[in-house]
């Protein structure tokens, strides 16, 4: 179904999205500021680059009455990889399969890797202890392998995949216990396997630059600050001290357009655009439509196509984060006899008191559930609230609306807030070279 209706001719585009830096000098915690940005802007700043770091300081003319502002970096505590990056290793769960000591990680320094003994270890990734290899290759003659050098936790994962696959990794506890066994007779050394933390970007980027002040970060807190008086290097905070904020906006101002003159289908004016240019048209604000208009320049009258169209399949979750779901969660469903779309316009979803799913219209007023990450609970808001409001609500006071991951978490939401209540999913009407423009 195509939602926005220009018929005969097309219109490209090629683009680019510069950043635009906006500091905002208002007192906030880090997830204040993290749900301030994205409400008004995209979201914290990410850092990618020294370069950035002089854009960054630039938002500030006078250096001496700031000290720190929060930027987007933070130590997710759940946020453990592992270093062997083969979807088909894992099976449904696997990923996340652990052996913590007792109470468990608390993720101290920058560097976060872990070791195995008789259970599994947080440690520095600087240290120099022994590893274990996987190796999977066909003529492999051992799947595990003890190395007996003592390597940091880098150059014993390079020393893995120069030799062998790479790191060990665990996905479940008969492996755990067989390669204890198979290794007891070096239950005297502590080595390396494959797990490894990392700090997140709040805005979900891949940089991995980083440019911390020296001796940081000292476990203060896994929220991350720039600092102002020393050449906007970063420290860690507590996440709850309140201070100001750099967010970041994109600027998408350098799109040019294409208008071709020739009568085609969409599909057609898709495929045309996609060998010749880059795609059909994505418009964003009023600024792109007047540029979309000053193509054409009066010299045509009729309609044309642009990049926008209505892909019933489309459904996402409002909290996109990778970590919180299980392989194959994002895709649980429980519709009845839905999704139909009536009316061309019914793109949020809400769960009825028999933990059924039904698509309505997003400017429904209706309850909601909140997600809190600090506890994993639920939590309903009774305030009648559109969904776009009540999505603002729950980032800014919890987390983000619920997700519902599996047939469990369908019953207790169900119980706990008796249904009629908004939950996270909703479908957005997407642009042909996929963006995804917020609802």
């Amino acid at each position: 179904m195509f939602s926005l209706v220009f018929f005969s001719a097309f219109i490209t585009c090629t683009l680019c999205v510069p950043r635009q830096y906006i500091f905002v000098n208002e007192n906030k915690t880090w997830t204040e500021a993290q749900s301030y940005c994205r409400d008004k802007y995209t979201d914290l700043v990410t850092v990618e680059n020294e370069q950035e770091t002089v854009q960054l300081l630039n938002t500030v003319n006078d250096y001496n009455s700031i000290d720190l502002a929060w930027i987007g970096l933070y130590d997710d505590l759940n946020s453990w990889k592992w270093t062997l990056e083969d979807s088909d290793f894992f099976k449904e769960g696997e990923k996340h399969f652990r052996k913590w000591y007792s109470p468990g990680p608390v993720r101290y320094g920058e560097n976060i890797c872990v070791s195995m003994y008789n259970a599994w270890y947080e440690k520095d990734c600087n240290l120099l202890l022994t590893s274990v290899c996987y190796d999977g290759r066909e003529n492999a003659s051992a799947g595990y392998v003890f190395i007996s050098l003592y390597q940091t936790w880098k150059q014993a994962q390079s020393y893995c995949r120069e030799h062998h696959t790479d790191l060990v990794s665990i996905r479940n506890e008969h492996e755990n216990q067989k390669i204890q066994h198979v290794f007891s007779d070096f239950n005297n050394f502590e080595t390396w396997i494959g797990l490894y933390g990392t700090r997140s970007w709040s805005d979900r980027s891949n940089s991995t630059f980083t440019f911390w002040i020296t001796g940081e970060p000292d476990n203060a807190g896994y929220c991350t600050a720039v600092s102002f008086s020393d050449s906007g290097k970063w420290k860690d905070e507590n996440c709850n001290y309140e201070i100001p904020f750099v967010c970041y906006s994109e600027l998408a101002t350098s799109r040019q357009y294409h208008f071709i003159s020739v009568n085609k289908s969409w599909s057609e004016a898709q495929t045309y655009c996609r060998q010749n240019y880059i795609d059909l048209a994505t418009i964003d604000n009023m600024t792109e439509m007047n540029s979309v208009m000053n193509t054409v320049n009066g010299s045509y009258n009729g309609s044309a196509w642009i990049g926008q169209y209505d892909d019933v399949n489309s459904w996402r979750w409002s909290l996109d984060d990778d970590d919180f779901y299980q392989e194959g969660e994002r895709e649980f469903r429980n519709w009845f006899h839905e999704p139909d779309n009536s009316g061309g316009n019914e793109l949020c979803v809400y769960i009825n008191e028999d933990g059924k799913w039904f698509d309505v219209s997003c400017d429904n007023t209706l309850s909601f559930v909140c997600y809190e990450n600090s506890t994993h609970s639920y939590i309903k808001i009774s305030d009648g609230r559109n969904w776009t409001e009540a999505r603002r609500y729950c980032r800014e006071h919890h987390t983000d609306l619920v997700n519902v991951r599996n047939e469990t978490e369908n019953q207790k939401i169900v119980e706990s807030t008796g249904g009629g209540v908004w939950i996270g999913l909703y479908r957005n009407r997407i642009w042909s070279d996929n963006q995804f423009p917020a609802i």
